[in-house]
């Protein structure tokens, strides 16, 4: 019964993150947000693996995906921050969050199995849900981020199935691992702005760390609530976290979608609990 309620905060906690962050990234480099929010995710993961709840007995392979993980996490990161704050919500954050899903399908089709005929209808579902996200957007901006927030999702969906790789036996170990990687990589992707630029804004150093927190705490519930229980619920649950990024931006800006948009939207969260399941 544990896993619906770490799945939700992970939900949660997801979609506010990605939020905070593309705010952040309104007044700073989107690199040097990911750079900070990680490394504040990267703390909290360390404190869990030296304590008896993320601890275990990784192998090199675990150690491995959990590398893969860091890179898809970095990367992942930045497209998403740099998509919410020079595009619209309503468009990046769908799209991440339908190829986040599909790519562990994908990659488990291309490996011999097959989807089921609930995964397959999702899949199917993705087209009109991504062409009515799409159809209020015509400027360059709405198109550009279309295409940010699948490359967002690309890098998620890699973070989310190398984690689906480690055994259970490792803990939260290859976790810690991946945030390790992801700091060192947004560290080098991020060393010129920061030598280049400015003073950089206090609130927004404090939003991109309340986002790291935010993932921190997202991805160490996904983690246990995929341990406890069904990983299918899990992975369902915590997939609807781009509803919330929407529904946060909604409230913020006080601009609500058209309803054209509402029904792709409604159609990407459906199509995301049918792939997930």
């Amino acid at each position: 019964m544990l896993t619906l309620p770490f799945a939700i905060a992970a939900a949660v906690s997801y979609g506010l993150s990605d939020y905070v962050g593309g705010r952040a990234s309104e007044r700073i480099d989107a690199r040097v947000v990911a750079l900070i929010s990680q490394a504040c995710a990267a703390v909290l993961a360390v404190l869990l693996v030296v304590s008896p709840v993320g601890q275990g007995a990784p192998t090199g392979a675990d150690v491995l995906w959990g590398a893969g993980a860091g890179l898809g996490s970095a990367i992942g990161n930045v497209l998403i921050y740099r998509g919410i704050a020079t595009s619209s919500v309503t468009r990046v954050a769908p799209m991440s969050g339908v190829v986040a899903v599909t790519i562990p399908v994908v990659v488990g089709v291309a490996f011999g199995g097959l989807p089921t005929p609930l995964q397959t209808a999702g899949l199917i579902a993705v087209v009109p849900a991504i062409w009515l996200v799409a159809a209020g957007g015509r400027s360059a901006a709405d198109r550009r981020g279309l295409l940010i927030g699948a490359g967002a999702g690309a890098g998620f969906g890699t973070q989310f199935t190398c984690l689906g790789q480690t055994s259970e036996a490792a803990g939260l170990v290859p976790l810690a691992v991946g945030q390790g990687v992801s700091v060192a990589l947004l560290t080098v992707l991020a060393v010129g702005v920061l030598r280049t630029g400015g003073p950089l804004p206090r609130r927004a150093l404090g939003m991109a760390a309340v986002a790291g927190v935010l993932a921190g705490v997202a991805t160490v519930s996904y983690q246990i609530a995929a341990q406890l229980g069904d990983l299918a619920i899990a992975a369902a649950v915590t997939s609807l976290y781009p509803a919330v990024t929407v529904i946060a931006a909604a409230i913020v800006t006080r601009r609500w979608w058209t309803r054209t948009e509402g029904i792709g939207l409604a159609l990407c969260t459906l199509a995301l609990v049918l792939i997930s399941t």
